[in-house]
């Protein structure tokens, strides 16, 4: 079924881009953005600024890098934790409960964070995890080498990890990562460098109790996270909140079903291609309000956007997908998608060289014509190298931009 026969294209974009903050630039505080749109996640792929600084560029209105840096690892406004899919989000910290309960049972690799806690609950670990609390207590912050140096540890853990000699595979080193998955050890700084190595500190010297979730269990709060996540999205489906989630489809349909019954979502009346989808009730009103006639702001989107994650849903509400390679050392594409309003354009595959403090633009793809030569285009373009800290911008074949 075509989309435009049953629905007006721009008041469904519209719902989706203003509950991701993306429509326009919020002054919104970094926690309750973050909040809005169920976290950022964490990637270290450094072409140019991570990830988690490219979804707040987007979003926020004169964002500046160090924001989020102050209030993840100064403030603790926001917490680095393993949620969906069991890859790494920054979340609210008044959330962060909720979310390790909701994330708990998402399998990855084989096996879920519960099973994984469970499977190395042994008397050898839990000793050592109060080694480890015992002798860390009087800390700030450390790195992992730094913990492993204090404790008299440096030649195991370097014969463990980097010589894979599994003989050295100590208790303690496990307790390390299960105090970590429980939120016991926070990240609280990252040093410069290419893959912003984690400093770590005890959740009590960071002014933190307990992550107990009163009175809520698994269920309450999977339930809790994925209305979070349909709001987050405005209009979805319980295939797309898998996708975006970890948990199975199977899993996500009950919860639908509870939400629709107590009139928290409501299923749009047609199909929009192969599926039924549903809007957050929160998000009604704006299917009413008038979209632009013509395209307005530009946003350039992170591949590692949630936004963008799930290809067919991207494609079935924008016309648009991408591909990208992720892993190649050389040749790697890393494409901001170019978002002009309420509408893909193409996209830019670029990088920053900081080192030159150049900010490299390797291909710029505009799939529509009348937007190849946009200033509004090139102005966000500069505007993203000076977030770079960029003193020039070189473009293969082109002008410079400032």
């Amino acid at each position: 079924m075509d989309i435009h026969a049953d629905y007006d294209i721009n008041a469904l974009r519209n719902v989706i881009l203003s509950s991701q903050h993306l429509l326009e630039k919020s002054t919104d505080s970094i926690e309750k953005i973050v909040s809005d749109i169920c976290g950022l996640q964490y990637d270290p792929n450094p072409t140019i600024h991570l990830n988690q600084y490219m979804m707040l560029w987007n979003r926020k209105k004169d964002f500046k890098a160090e924001q989020l840096d102050i209030a993840a690892y100064k403030e603790f406004r926001v917490v680095e934790t393993w949620t969906f899919k069991r890859n790494m989000f920054f979340v609210p910290r008044e959330e962060y409960s909720l979310y390790r309960h909701a994330a708990k049972g998402i399998v990855r690799w084989g096996e879920s964070d519960e099973t994984w806690l469970q499977n190395g609950n042994s008397p050898e670990v839990r000793a050592a995890e109060e080694e480890l609390r015992e002798r860390l207590a009087d800390s700030e912050g450390l790195t992992l080498n730094q913990i492993w140096e204090k404790l008299d540890l440096a030649y195991e853990w370097h014969q463990y990890r980097r010589e894979h000699d599994r003989s050295f595979n100590l208790p303690i080193f496990r307790a390390f990562y299960r105090m970590c998955r429980r939120g016991d050890l926070l990240t609280c700084g990252r040093n410069p460098g290419t893959f912003r190595e984690p400093v770590y500190i005890l959740k009590e010297k960071a002014g933190f109790s307990d992550w107990t979730a009163d009175a809520v269990g698994e269920k309450q709060a999977v339930k809790w996270m994925v209305d979070k996540l349909i709001s987050s999205f405005g209009i979805t489906d319980p295939v797309h909140i898998s996708h975006i989630s970890g948990y199975r489809t199977a899993d996500i349909l009950p919860v639908f079903e509870e939400l629709e019954a107590e009139g928290r979502i409501a299923r749009l009346p047609h199909k929009i291609g192969r599926r039924f989808y549903y809007i957050h009730s929160s998000k009604i009103h704006l299917l009413n309000e008038k979209a632009p006639d013509r395209p307005c702001g530009v946003r350039l989107i992170s591949p590692m956007d949630t936004v963008v994650r799930d290809k067919v849903w991207l494609e079935t509400f924008f016309d648009y997908s991408f591909t990208f390679e992720y892993f190649k050392k050389k040749g790697m594409k890393w494409p901001l998608s170019v978002l002009v309003g309420n509408r893909f354009a193409g996209y830019i595959d670029c990088k920053m060289d900081w080192r030159t403090k150049k900010f490299v633009i390797k291909e710029r793809n505009i799939f529509d014509p009348e937007l190849c030569g946009c200033e509004t285009v090139d102005r966000t373009i500069r505007e993203l190298a000076e977030f770079h800290g960029a003193e020039e911008i070189v473009e293969k074949g082109q002008r410079a931009l400032f």
